[in-house]
Order: C-alpha cells, then structure tokens, then sequence
C-alpha cells in the first residue's frame, strides 16, 4: 500500500495535469519545464494513433471520438504518439491549413482532458527519403507553425522531429540538418522535451552515429524495433516480397527471446553512456502473423522496455496492427495484455 501510495505521490509532482481544474476540463495550463527523464517515466506505456484514419481528410469525420481517449487512458497507457501527414496540407506558401490545425487542436484537448502525453509525431519520412532537398524547407515550415501555435500547450506536449529518417537523409544529413529543425522549435520552446532518433529507420544499430548537441538536455532519444522482421511483418503487402510471401511463421524459440533483451541492452548501454532516456516509439507485430506468438512477441518486447526504463508506444491503435478493433468498438484483450503487461 505505501509503495502504491508513493507512486501516485510521485506522479502528481511530476504530473503537468496536476491542477483538478486543468485535470477536470482540459484546458490548456501554461508550460513548466519538465526533465527528459521524468517525462520518459510519465510516458510509460503509450500507443500510436490517427495517423491513416479518415478524420484528417477535408471534411472526414473519421473513426475517434472522446470515448477513445478515455478508453486509452482508462487501460493503463499515459502517452499517445499522434502520426501527422504534414506535407499534404501545406499550401504553395508553405502554410498549414488552417482547417487541419483545427482537427489537430482537438487532438491535443482530447489529450489534455485524458491526462495523455501527446507525442507530434511528423511522419513525411518517405517524402524526405526520395528528396531531401525538397523536403527540408517545408519541414522547416511546418515546425516553425507547429511550434510557436502550441508553446503555451503543458509540458505533457511533445515534440518528435520526423519520423524514420532514411534514404537521402544518411547519418551525416540527418546530423548536419536536424539542429536547425531543433532551432527552429527552440525559438519559442526553448526546454519543451523534443524526440529524435537514429538513421535507418530509427534503427537501434544506429545510435552511435547519432551527434546530438551536449547544451540541450531535453531531449528523448528514439528508437522502433520489429525484429525478426520476417515474423513483425508476414504477409503484410507493402513490404518485400521475401516477407509479404511468408505465412504462419512462428515466434517463441529461447534464442529469439534471448534476442530481444541482447538488443535492448545495446540501447540500455547507449543510453547510460550518453545519459539520455529511451522511447521505444514503434513496436509491433502484424496482425497476419499467428496470434499466439504475436502475444508471446509483444510481450516480450513490452517487458523488455519496462525493465530497461524506456517508455514505449505500441504500433498502432487501429488498423493492420490493431490492439483496438473499431468495428467491434473494444480492445484486442490479448494484444492489450501484452503491451501493457502488469496494468489494472
């Protein structure tokens, strides 16, 4: 009892919905300047969502509703990484629409209201990937509005660079470029918790070529893993066909589980090395590949990101790696077992 009593103590200190008012309503309180790590601990167990659903089309009511939020909050999970197609609505001028934002504005009240960490997550990597140079001025553009419109939003709002920095964005662009992406942000959030990650897809094999600035110490280092990727990713048709051929692989043998914690303690010793904490951002298996061992998968991973300290965020909410099934309006209780194991 003492320990459960301390927790909550602890959570209300660090807790930018601290005020019942704010906790109440879900009114935007002014910023205070929360330390990356204790943002990683409030984060804790999150989910991605929104990213492909109808509700950012012009005019798409699409599928989340308040409900959704609540039910987010109310299965144990404090953080939502929220997947933003940017580029698709910049005019010429390279102005966001307005219209769009608006749809944003609900997203992060929505958040607000249901005590829920809300990551901005800018997801135009494959557009960034085939053309860089088209595409940083307009990263540029959309962080300079996304920035200054939300920096009296609570601490509990962060900020994630872009998402799965690849193709023409190598280890060197990606370290000569982001900086003045973080500028951009710091011209007015200038302690705001920001997210970057490595190159190759946020690759954990990576983290050693990323060159982050010693002065800013409000930063959430990142990383997405779906390995053995030929069982995460069976059968999904976007993918190679070496992979979208497979069928019915399992997952399970001793080596494997063994895998996954060797690799998370790659991260672990990168992450005590430079002294940054750890978002897991994306994790998950498709839901092609046999139940029982994306069970056995995402609880693995799931365990092996709580006992390491990172936070972590399940890929996705809806959709082809649900854990929530919006037709039958209720969770994947098994799906959800595993990414939050140990939550009430």
């Amino acid at each position: 009892m003492f320990k459960i009593v301390l927790l909550a103590a602890m959570w209300l200190v660090l807790s930018p919905w601290a005020s019942p008012a704010h906790a109440a309503t879900g009114d935007a309180v002014s910023f205070k300047e929360i330390p990356a790590d204790d943002q990683v601990v409030q984060m804790g167990a999150g989910v991605n969502i929104l990213g492909y659903d109808p509700y950012w089309q012009e005019g798409g009511q699409g599928n989340y509703r308040e409900e959704h939020f609540k039910a987010i909050h109310e299965a144990g999970f404090r953080t939502v990484r929220v997947v933003l197609f940017t580029f698709k609505h910049l005019d010429a001028g390279g102005v966001l629409n307005p219209a769009w934002l608006k749809k944003l504005d609900w997203v992060v009240e929505m958040g607000n209201k249901h005590q829920l960490n809300v990551i901005l997550d800018v997801h135009d990597f494959d557009d960034c990937a085939k053309d860089f140079a088209n595409c940083s001025g307009r990263l540029e553009k959309v962080w300079s509005q996304l920035a200054t419109r939300y920096a009296d939003q609570p601490a509990s709002l962060v900020f994630e660079l872009l998402n799965e920095p690849h193709g023409q964005l190598d280890a060197k662009t990606w370290n000569d470029f982001f900086p003045k992406l973080l500028r951009v942000v710091r011209a007015s959030n200038p302690t705001r918790n920001v997210v970057i990650g490595p190159v190759g897809w946020n690759n954990f094999r990576e983290l050693d070529k990323l060159e982050l600035p010693q002065d800013d110490r409000n930063i959430i280092v990142t990383f997405h893993y779906y390995e053995p990727f030929d069982f995460t990713h069976q059968g999904a048709n976007w993918v190679a066909p070496e992979f979208s051929s497979v069928k019915d692989l399992p997952f399970g043998t001793p080596e494997q589980i063994a895998q996954i914690g060797k690799d998370f303690d790659i991260v672990k010793t990168w992450s005590v090395k430079h002294d940054r904490p750890i978002l897991l951002g994306e994790f998950g298996a498709y839901d092609k590949a046999p139940m029982e061992g994306r069970v056995l998968w995402t609880e693995t991973v799931s365990r092996a990101a709580q006992e390491r300290g990172f936070a972590r965020a399940y890929w996705q909410f809806s959709s082809d790696f649900l854990i929530y099934d919006f037709n039958k309006q209720d969770w994947v209780e098994s799906i959800l077992r595993a990414v939050n194991p140990g939550a009430e």
